[in-house]
Parts: structure tokens; C-alpha cells; sequence
């Protein structure tokens, strides 16, 4: 077994064995090792110091992480480099969530000032875009992000439907200007509130 990370410099702790041969008819659920056998205590416990795995029996899983030494990858037996998050962050290597990438494109095409003022917002109604919202002083202007970025305004038939929004298309910082001052303008969407409703008759 290679030596792991921690340990090639300071010797393992104590061994900590709790499980004990027996004659037992308990099982493992994960890996259906009986308890006590010497092949459950391979599965569960780390052969570098012999302490109990931090993640349990999963069945079969490919890394398995011991408090003392750091990530097994139990099909090479070999002990994988301690994750280092900030490592990883600094050096670039890493996945942007998909809200950055809509805030970093968002400070792209309408300026970093703008994006500074766009805030996430979670909504359970449209799982298709994510939404957000625009917030300077009292005013909100509501934007999503899905292919493109539209900016919501009122529906049009504000007697019948209060609650419904169309969402405009905006490319630039301007078009933003004009659906706050103006409200939907051209290749503005139907009302999503009517979309809703005849998505839930349908």
C-alpha cells in the first residue's frame, strides 16, 4: 500500500478496530460483508492506520475518505493528493456555476456597475431560466437567463391578469432603458401567467 499523504513524514495513530470476528448473521447493507468478517473490516476501515472510514460503506464506491490520511482510490489502491479547495481556485480549476457565468456575462454586456446591482433570486415557477432582479434604490427590474437575457414588464391586460409578466429580449444597457421606461418592446414574449394556466389545463 502506498504510504498516504499525511503519514510519510509522522506515524498513523493507534489502530481503531471496533468490529471484532463473531459469529454473526448481520450483514453490511452496502456490501453485503458479514459483520466482523475480515472483509468487512478491509471495506470500512483505512489500511494505512486502520481507523474507520469517514464515509461508511456506500457498496462498492471507487474513493473512500479516512480522517487521518486523506482519499483512497480503491481501485488503484493508491492514496490521491489532500483536497485543497483554495489550491484549486487560485489555480484556476474549478466549475463557475451557471450564476456566475450569467453575472460575468451580464457584467460583459451591461457594464460592471449594473451586474453589481443584479442579485439571484430563487423561484420554483420557471425551472427553464434563472431569474433575477436588478435592484437600485426602490426600483426592481425583474431579468432572466436562459439562451439570452430577457427583462420582465407588466402583462398588458393589467384589468384582467395582475400577476402576469412578458419578458423582452435585451442585448445591451439601452434596451434594459427602454423596457424600464417603456415596458415590453419588439419580440417581447406572451404572458407568462398565460402560458401557466394552460400549461396546467393541458
Amino acid at each position: 500500500m502506498t504510504t498516504c499523504p499525511t503519514h510519510q513524514t509522522t506515524a498513523p495513530p493507534a489502530p481503531d478496530m471496533p468490529h471484532r470476528p463473531q459469529h454473526t448473521r448481520l450483514v453490511c447493507k452496502g456490501c453485503g460483508a458479514a459483520a466482523g468478517s475480515p472483509a468487512e473490516r478491509r471495506a470500512h476501515h483505512c489500511p494505512c492506520c486502520g481507523e474507520r472510514f469517514a464515509d461508511g460503506c456506500t457498496g462498492q464506491p471507487r474513493r473512500r475518505t479516512c480522517p487521518h490520511c486523506g482519499t483512497l482510490d480503491t481501485h488503484t489502491s493508491q492514496w490521491l493528493p489532500p483536497a485543497d479547495p483554495m489550491a484549486d481556485f487560485l489555480g484556476n480549476r474549478y466549475t463557475r456555476s451557471p450564476w456566475f457565468r450569467a453575472w460575468e456575462e451580464a457584467s460583459i454586456r451591461f457594464g460592471h456597475d449594473l451586474a453589481h446591482h443584479l442579485v439571484q433570486v430563487t423561484t420554483e415557477i420557471d425551472r427553464t431560466h434563472m431569474y433575477g432582479e436588478i435592484v437600485f434604490g426602490r426600483h426592481v427590474l425583474g431579468v432572466r437567463y436562459g439562451t439570452r437575457f430577457e427583462a420582465a414588464s407588466p402583462c398588458p391586460r393589467r384589468d384582467e391578469c395582475r400577476r402576469g409578466r412578458v419578458w423582452t429580449p435585451v442585448w445591451t444597457r439601452e434596451d434594459l432603458l427602454n423596457v424600464h421606461l417603456h415596458g415590453a418592446g419588439p419580440g417581447a414574449s406572451g404572458c407568462d401567467r398565460a402560458r401557466m394556466h394552460s400549461e396546467g389545463a393541458g
